[in-house]
């Protein structure tokens, strides 16, 4: 029969430490067998006595620290293992495989994985929306609020938590926040099912394979905004009332053929060859070269910033910090230009409003006067920067340099007839060469 006579808070607090010469001594628990504390010069430790992993001899394993584990929890963890080496089990060792099993286990959560998804995102190859993409993910995909299942293993998530959370963001509403997450939870499971991280992360499947944008109710909006000749005319005066850089910087974006707004913002003067009128942008993944034909109304642009730049302005055109970095002030910048555009339009038409206007309409404004003006298809597309598709993609490897160069210069022509009312709009017309 026990005795009930075993170790106190108490009776191990006054256990005496031992003196310098001293050897540390064992004080038993007579409650539990083989539990033992262990008194040291500086610290007392919970001790088991046994044979661990068939030692001929008996051990001593410390179990935990006194006062931080507590003489009921000791007690608790040494008849555990009592119990397992009766059954031939070796506890050490099953505490670093179930240790093993949990870090595991937690590094394979929805959240863990998402976590290590959205480290690799800046890696991927096509990655101009990688910061809103991790903003979208973290505000609509791994937000503990909203989402219950952020903890639960990878391979337990099904296609019915996705589709509850993504038609929860679409109820909101957020159609078009909803769409995006759908695409990123698809790209999602195609990363995470590569061949080593499906074994990592103990996948066997896709749950969203067959989730489709119908089922969930949701539909891709087409953008069509564009702007009118009388907006045209507004957008381009709130661009000169804009002082360098911005003012001419959103002039560049349009008459370049509506360039993306980073590609024009870190267009350098090292990248701009004035002899043969073209614009190299190397792309940073793929290393391939980007021509953008330079107008003579470009050049004059860029010859009108570079006289006002000092002599030791860098290499970025346009900049708020010498030319030493580009632009990337964009949110403050486009209110600024919507504030001006709007209040120049007001002069044109008092009852007009700009409504839902975004830099990247510009992309449509060149598109739609190119086809106005009569040019090609195929010179139109590649002017705004779309290659070709399908199987001409694989065999047509002509980059239409001269056809753009003189769209482009047909464009910028009628665009400045259009801004300085000496034309009533993009009417169709001889697509001439302008080299």
């Amino acid at each position: 029969m026990r005795s009930n006579n075993g170790l106190t808070y108490a009776k191990i607090d006054a256990l005496r430490p031992p003196q310098k010469g001293e050897e540390r001594y064992d004080e038993p628990d007579p409650v539990t067998p083989n539990l033992y504390v262990r008194v040291g010069r500086r610290k007392k430790n919970f001790v088991l006595a046994a044979r661990f992993g068939g030692a001929k001899h008996s051990t001593r394993e410390i179990l935990g620290e006194f006062p931080k584990m507590t003489i009921e929890t000791a007690r608790a963890k040494a008849e555990k293992w009592n119990r397992q080496l009766r059954q031939g089990i070796d506890p050490i060792q099953e505490e670093i495989r179930v240790a093993r099993e949990e870090d595991l286990r937690a590094r394979r959560t929805f959240l863990s994985v998402m976590e290590d998804f959205i480290a690799d995102l800046p890696n991927r190859e096509r990655n101009r929306h990688v910061g809103n993409d991790i903003k979208l993910i973290r505000h609509h995909l791994l937000d503990p609020t909203t989402n219950g299942f952020l903890g639960l293993p990878i391979s337990e998530v099904t296609d019915v938590h996705l589709s509850d959370i993504l038609e929860a963001i679409r109820d909101r509403p957020a159609q078009t926040q909803a769409v995006k997450a759908f695409s990123l939870v698809r790209t999602f499971w195609e990363w995470a099912l590569t061949p080593r991280r499906r074994q990592a992360y103990g996948l066997q499947g896709n749950p969203f394979a067959n989730v489709t944008l119908k089922q969930l109710k949701l539909k891709r909006r087409t953008r069509k905004r564009t702007l009118d000749v009388d907006e045209l005319r507004a957008y381009w005066r709130a661009t000169l009332a804009m002082p360098y850089p911005m003012g001419p910087y959103f002039r560049f974006v349009l008459m370049t053929g509506g360039r993306r707004k980073s590609e024009a913002a870190g267009a350098r003067w090292r990248d701009m060859d004035f002899e043969t009128r073209v614009w190299t942008i190397v792309d940073s993944k793929t290393g391939m070269a980007i021509i953008v034909p330079l107008t003579k109304e470009v050049i004059a642009l860029l010859e009108e910033i570079r006289s006002s730049q000092p002599p030791n302005h860098g290499e970025f055109i346009f900049s708020n910090r010498n030319g030493q970095k580009p632009i990337n002030c964009f949110s403050r910048a486009m209110n600024a230009l919507r504030t001006l555009f709007a209040a120049e339009l007001r002069k044109i038409d008092p009852q007009a409003e700009v409504t839902g206007f975004i830099l990247h309409d510009t992309r449509r404004v060149v598109r739609t006067a190119l086809a106005a003006l009569g040019v090609p298809k195929e010179v139109a597309e590649r002017v705004i920067g779309h290659g070709p598709e399908g199987i001409e993609a694989v065999y047509n490897q002509w980059e239409y340099i001269p056809q753009t160069m003189s769209a482009l210069a047909l464009f910028n022509r009628r665009l400045l007839d259009v801004v300085e009312n000496r034309a009533a709009d993009f009417v169709a017309g001889r697509f001439e060469d302008d080299q």
